[in-house]
């Protein structure tokens, strides 16, 4: 089989460590060809020369010219277009593969939108598609909390996606995917597929291998992601100034455009004795810290999905989140979790809402010795089946007119 992942590499979280996840569920039945970012190729294979089925894998680079999406908006526009040439070279690439290989089954995994190109759609063979977001919106509500430019960002997305989505070369994956992934409900609407749609998070690939053990809560609350206003680390700060426990400290993990306005309140709101801004630490020392802190917030706004929220689940640190978009669909794969839901309301009942599930956690902590849980639904075993699916469907279906 033929996989296409632009990030696809263990150990950094988010999208790469989904592909990473992805491969290694595909080789365990298949030989596997990854096409992959050039830049992924050295520490994916050295990954793989570890692993029981990393033989059955041969991974390929195709240059891609940006590394990561940019800050900005214009940074997030020049990001897509390269991602989009990006995938015309895979299409490609993998026709050329395919006519030496022959391929049973192809499948796009990593950054896979409803409205963006998936370039292994051109290759004539039974495909699929995902896990597959970008129908998650923010609630109306707490638009505000976007800032200035996240609501830019947000006009120019809410218009562009669902139209890019009825272009050609958007619209061939929904054509031709015998099975479509989608992360959660809000995207699944969203599409447009004529094959067996199924529900399945990014978050359920987190690999229950190398987490840290749960280790007595301290007073430490943690926020991990990117400072930007959809994320909503203002919500977070916000929250901080109404909880009753005033031993409680607020860490910020990750760096951003919001930063800097975080920073002045946090300040104004004399607070600077309680809250840490760590910036990007690398992932096992993420871990280490997570595995001894009172809960996560993380009260994003259109997240598709959520590894960060995963991972506290399968150690057993409670999560403090939105009731929308992709954390709901996460939380509900770990029922016996401490999960706190807040709906989405105005800003300061959204807050209060926030800091009220915040204090309940710390004034019952769940105990240390809580083991490592895995999520009711296997992420590999459902890649498996829609291969397997996808393998014995009647026919690829035609390429959109």
């Amino acid at each position: 089989m033929l996989l296409s992942a632009l990030a696809c590499e263990p150990e950094r979280g988010s999208e790469p460590e989904v592909g990473y996840r992805a491969v290694l569920a595909a080789a365990r039945r298949h030989d596997v060809w990854v096409l992959t970012h050039m830049g992924s190729v050295p520490a994916l294979r050295a990954a793989l020369h570890d692993e029981p089925d990393g033989a059955r894998v041969r991974v390929h680079g195709v240059p891609f010219a940006v590394r990561e999406p940019g800050r900005s908006t214009a940074g997030v526009l020049t990001f897509q277009w390269h991602y989009n040439r990006w995938q015309r070279d895979v299409a490609r690439v993998a026709a050329e593969l395919d006519a030496e290989i022959d391929f049973d089954v192809v499948h796009h995994v990593t950054l896979a939108s409803y409205w963006t190109r998936a370039g292994v759609a051109a290759v004539d063979k039974p495909l699929v598609w995902g896990p597959v977001g970008g129908g998650v919106e923010p609630p109306l509500r707490l638009l505000s909390q976007l800032g200035p430019a996240g609501l830019a960002e947000h006009a120019l997305r809410f218009a562009g996606r669902p139209l890019t989505a009825r272009l050609p070369f958007a619209r061939q994956a929904a054509e031709r995917a015998a099975v479509v992934l989608a992360q959660n409900p809000a995207t699944a609407k969203r599409l447009r597929a004529r094959g067996d749609v199924r529900l399945l998070s990014n978050a359920t690939s987190v690999g229950m291998d190398n987490l840290p053990a749960r280790r007595a809560a301290e007073p430490r609350l943690m926020f991990v992601g990117r400072l930007v206003g959809w994320k909503g680390p203002m919500l977070a700060l916000r929250a901080m100034r109404l909880l009753q426990d005033a031993s409680a400290t607020l860490h910020f993990y990750g760096s951003g455009p919001e930063r800097a306005r975080l920073e002045r309140r946090v300040e104004q709101w004399g607070l600077t004795d309680r809250v840490t801004f760590w910036g990007w630490v690398p992932r096992h020392v993420l871990l280490d810290h997570l595995a001894s802190a009172a809960a996560l917030v993380h009260p994003a706004l259109h997240e598709e999905a959520g590894l960060c929220i995963a991972e506290a689940l399968i150690i057993g640190v409670p999560v403090v989140c939105l009731a929308h978009g992709g954390p709901l669909e996460v939380t509900s794969h770990w029922p016996q979790r401490r999960a706190s839901l807040v709906r989405p309301q105005g800003m300061d009942a959204t807050v209060r809402g926030i800091a009220a599930a915040v204090d309940r956690v710390l004034a019952a902590p769940p105990s240390p010795l809580t083991p490592p849980m895995a999520p009711d639904v296997s992420f590999a075993e459902e890649l498996l089946a829609a291969y397997e699916d996808a393998a014995g469907s009647p026919g690829q279906r035609p390429p959109p007119g």
